[in-house]
């Protein structure tokens, strides 16, 4: 019989449900409208659930398995997901007890009941105090610093009638930003030890707030000090005096936190080259034994130059060592657009700080204020890979050979520290030239590599370079780089890539990508040795097991003899790679930020 309309409205109805991190007790949750239209299975939601809950820290190894709220039942179809209902979202972990909804406006959620039931008068009573809070929140940035040793962490946080709910859902937000050592947030106080009670106290006269856990509220009272030394000009100095002994005990001592100051709103004092007068280091001790004391500044130590590229999330600029005269590049990552992602970027920065090899872009040092993080790294000015590819008057199969040598060699140093990359593509690949002529590859852009400790499962890269395990989501490891290095070994020697959709559809290109069908079309490969062809064979092995290591590229006859040809190959290739790769337009230097997207939807040209 034919279905009735209100039949197959009622089907097509999306229900909405709420799922939350397993064991993360300060995650608010994500709204999710499920639908047969937008999932055909349930394995297509556990897909996009990985793409928004899962990164370096969270749920690393992806969203396996979607518990109940009271952890009672696993999920197994679509069907099972309930109008209003939440849940958690785990890996192959068992269910972590925590009170999920703690932190959640429940007024969304029409299943689930509260422990008590409120009268109709009470109710009209909150909606009247809601009301009425909404007439004194005014859009607001307030500056909060974590209590504690120094150095202190301190983060920004824009307060406005969509951010500030109310003050427990704001003290939620700051125990998520501000991470403290002894958990939540319990106290708030102004600089002159004022308790932060209400939602109205964050828009007063003061800017500047503590964080405070369990623990007391005692600092010294030249505990933050005002500089003025910058070219006169006041900034957002945050000084480190020789000594921190306390003398004084009381939380209301109005002289506890004089002397800090904050800019204005809009943001930091800056030069006309947009940089802050004034950046201060994270921790006295730099990176790579460098140290850079609470005092210093970007524009005291370093000449900052002109924009040299610029991204979603950072920009870079050269800049010159005062003292030495070398030249380096500062990578500014604005917070404000990275947020929620926090993690993601000290990701990055704890990995930078523990490779040292030469074929990797070296970390300086790194400084830190509420709204940016400034990184000084090696700087490389000969291009990307494909650049040295098309401004070269020749180029030939040993060229090739020897890049893939130095891109091995990275692989080989990362790899035996458990540290995958996950985004090997030509772009992060960078070529230094040296004095004598000679050029060497440099590995840069660690946004996305994590340490491996059991199998991943977070989709991402770039469509052209993902290895078919990500794509097939069962599960990956450090092989994921062998097949990204084949992708460019491969590209190398003909300008385009093994696998390739003719009208530019993904779906396409990795239905290729998984059968793994691996061709050398002539004529272009009528000329490349066969011992370059088994080498990319043995490097884009769809079988992880079969697929070689980057210790077995370094042994291999192509890159440790001399079995690659000295023919030029510098016209076809480069022909190619302006087909492919839409090479004629010029790009500036890689500047990711350290923040990547997931998996770029579109054709190739649009990840670029």
């Amino acid at each position: 019989r034919t279905r009735t309309l209100q039949a197959l409205s009622s089907e097509k109805k999306a229900r909405k449900a709420r799922f939350y991190r397993n064991g993360d007790k300060y995650f608010k949750g994500l709204v999710y409208a499920i639908s047969s239209d937008r999932f055909r299975s349930f394995d297509a939601l556990l897909a996009e659930l990985t793409r928004s809950l899962s990164d370096n820290v969270n749920l690393p190894q992806g969203v396996r398995t979607i518990y109940t709220i009271d952890g009672s039942k696993k999920l197994s179809s679509l069907d099972e997901l309930l109008e209003g209902e939440s849940y958690v979202c785990a890996s192959n972990e068992p269910y972590r007890k925590v009170d999920y909804t703690k932190n959640v406006n429940p007024n969304w959620c029409v299943n689930i009941r509260t422990g008590s039931t409120r009268s109709l008068t009470s109710l009209t009573s909150t909606k009247s105090e809601v009301k009425e809070s909404k007439d004194f929140i005014k859009p607001k940035l307030v500056t909060v610093i974590r209590s504690g040793v120094k150095p202190r962490k301190a983060v920004r946080i824009l307060l406005n009638k969509k951010t500030a709910h109310s003050f427990e859902q704001v003290l939620t937000d700051i125990t998520e930003a501000i991470k403290l050592d002894s958990g939540v947030v319990k106290r708030l106080c102004t600089l002159d030890g004022k308790q932060v009670t209400c939602l109205q106290d964050f828009f007063g006269d003061d800017d500047v707030f503590i964080a405070c856990g369990p623990e007391k509220y005692r600092y010294a009272q030249d505990d933050f000090v005002l500089d003025h030394s910058v070219n006169g000009t006041p900034s957002s100095q945050l000084s480190t005096p020789k000594s921190t002994k306390s003398s004084s005990s009381s939380p209301t001592s109005p002289g506890s936190f004089r002397g800090l100051k904050i800019p204005p709103h809009g943001g930091s004092s800056s030069n006309v080259n947009g940089v802050p007068e004034s950046l201060h280091c994270q921790s006295p001790e730099g990176v790579n034994g460098n140290k850079c004391s609470g005092s210093s500044t970007i524009l005291e130590k370093y000449k900052v130059g002109k924009v040299i590229g610029d991204g979603n999330f950072a920009v870079v600029k050269e800049c010159i060592e005062r003292s030495t005269g070398k030249e380096f590049a500062l990578k500014i990552i604005d917070k404000a657009k990275c947020c929620g992602k926090e993690h993601l970027i000290e990701n990055e920065v704890s990995i930078l700080r523990r490779v040292k090899h030469p074929n990797i872009i070296m970390l300086i040092e790194e400084m830190d204020t509420p709204t940016e993080l400034y990184l000084v790294m090696e700087l490389v000015k000969g291009g990307d890979l494909f650049d040295a590819i098309t401004s070269s008057t020749k180029y030939t199969e040993r060229d090739g050979s020897a890049m893939v040598y130095n891109l091995a060699s990275a692989l080989k140093y990362l790899h035996g520290l458990n540290i995958v990359h996950r985004d090997i593509k030509p772009e992060n690949l960078l070529v230094c030239e040296y004095a004598d002529g000679t050029k060497s590859l440099k590995l840069g852009d660690f946004g996305l590599a994590t340490v491996v400790e059991g199998p991943l499962y977070t989709v991402c890269g770039t469509p052209t370079y993902v290895a078919p395990e990500i794509i097939a989501e069962t599960g990956y490891g450090l092989k994921v780089d062998i097949w990204a290095a084949g992708v460019i070994t491969y590209i190398l020697l003909c300008g385009f890539p093994p696998f390739r959709s003719e009208n530019n559809l993904q779906e396409d290109l990795f239905d290729q990508i998984l059968v793994g069908k691996l061709e050398f079309p002539s004529p272009y490969w009528d000329n490349i040795t066969d011992s370059a062809k088994e080498l990319i064979s043995l490097m884009l092995h769809v079988n992880t097991e079969a697929r070689y290591t980057a210790a077995q590229i370094l042994s291999h006859p192509w890159v440790s003899d001399d079995t690659s040809q000295e023919n030029n190959m510098q016209a076809e290739v480069t022909g190619k790679l302006k087909q492919h790769f839409n090479n004629t337009l010029p790009k500036q230097n890689n500047t990711s930020a350290g923040v990547s997207v997931i998996m770029v939807q579109g054709n190739e040209h649009s990840s670029r």
